[in-house]
């Protein structure tokens, strides 16, 4: 079961880098990608064998490269990582995320609560903003197929199982 998360909205996320100048994007392939390939209908994964996990999770990287061409195009700098699963790092994940940190004054982490939390813990003494593109509604159940193309897989909408959050009862 995944962290189903949706976009803040876009108002919301640029009023937050307002005062940016040099943004770094953090993703996360994992429960992102499914999140947006649901919410916003998108290929989730490349079915074609050999790919890393980030190479081959389209849907956060559509969502990623959308964002990095609308900040560009109002003016900012902007570089991304992508880091798989924020929520459980090894310390080599920590290392390349404190490596790209210099010279950014924001961080905007394109991932669920958890990768967050994961992300700015490790950035405890980091004097920068950093922001949230995604919120965490619950969690969900899946049910992966090929898109039209045969070339991704996708998120059969039908079958879908979200457990929101605020929906939850005790013992659920």
């Amino acid at each position: 079961m995944g962290l189903y998360s949706v976009m803040r909205e876009e108002a919301h996320i640029l009023n937050e880098a307002k005062d940016a100048k040099k943004i770094l994007i953090i993703s996360c392939p994992g429960c992102a990608c499914e999140s947006l390939s649901y919410e916003e209908d998108l290929p989730n994964r490349l079915l074609e064998q050999g790919k890393d996990m980030d190479a081959s999770a389209v849907a956060v990287n559509i969502i990623r490269t959308q964002w990095v061409n609308k900040l560009e195009g109002l003016g900012y700098q902007v570089d991304y990582i992508s880091v798989v699963f924020p929520c459980e790092m090894f310390d080599t994940d920590r290392e390349e995320i404190l490596k790209a940190i210099p010279g950014r004054d924001t961080v905007m982490i394109l991932a669920c609560g958890s990768a967050y939390i994961g992300i700015r813990d490790i950035l405890k003494d980091y004097q920068g903003k950093i922001i949230p593109m995604m919120q965490t509604k619950g969690s969900f159940v899946f049910r992966l197929v090929k898109d039209g193309t045969g070339k991704h897989s996708k998120v059969e909408r039908e079958s879908a199982r979200i457990n929101r959050f605020s929906k939850a009862k005790e013992g659920e």
